[in-house]
C-alpha cells in the first residue's frame, strides 16, 4: 500500500522567505507516478514514456466498467450486447498495444508500466542491479515505441 508514496511537509509558505513553515511537524503522503518521475529525470525517453502511457491507459481501460449513458433519462432498456461490445473494444485495443512488447521485455514492462512498481520488483534487478533495471526499462520502452512507429 505504501509503494509509490512520497512523504512531504504540509504547512503554509512564508511570504517573506518563500520557505514552507511546518511548526507542528505535519506530514502528508501522495502517490507518485514513477513513469513521470523517470521521464523527468531522463531515465526514459519521451517516445518511450508516450508509448508506456498508451499501453497503461489501454490496460486500465480493460479494468473499468461500461460507463454511464449520455443522458440521465433512460430511453430504452439496456441491452447487454452494448456492454460486451465496449469491453471487447477495450480488450482489443490493449491486446494490439501489448503485441508491440517483445517476450523478453514483457517482465520489466509489466512490472514498471502496468503494475506501477520499480525494476526492483524483478529478481535480477534488486540491490546493485537496480540501475541495470532502469537501463533495461529504457531499452524496452524505446523498442516498444519504435515498433509502434512513434
Amino acid at each position: 500500500m505504501r509503494a509509490g508514496l512520497v512523504l512531504e511537509d504540509r504547512g503554509e509558505v512564508n511570504a517573506e522567505t518563500g520557505r514552507r513553515v511546518n511548526p507542528n511537524k505535519v506530514y502528508g503522503a501522495r502517490r507518485v507516478d514513477m513513469l513521470e518521475v523517470w521521464h523527468r529525470r531522463g531515465v526514459i525517453s519521451t517516445a518511450g514514456f508516450t508509448a508506456a502511457e498508451k499501453l497503461r491507459d489501454a490496460f486500465e481501460g480493460t479494468q473499468r466498467g461500461p460507463g454511464w449513458p449520455e443522458n440521465d433519462r433512460v430511453q430504452s432498456s439496456p441491452k447487454p450486447d452494448h456492454a460486451v461490445t465496449i469491453q471487447v473494444d477495450r480488450i482489443s485495443r490493449y491486446a494490439k498495444l501489448a503485441a508491440y512488447v517483445t517476450r523478453e521485455d514483457w517482465p520489466i514492462v509489466e512490472a514498471c508500466v502496468l503494475d506501477g512498481r520499480t525494476p526492483a520488483a524483478i529478481r535480477g534487478f534488486r540491490g546493485k542491479g537496480y540501475q541495470t533495471g532502469l537501463v533495461a526499462l529504457h531499452d524496452a520502452l524505446d523498442r516498444m515505441a519504435c515498433a509502434m512507429g512513434s
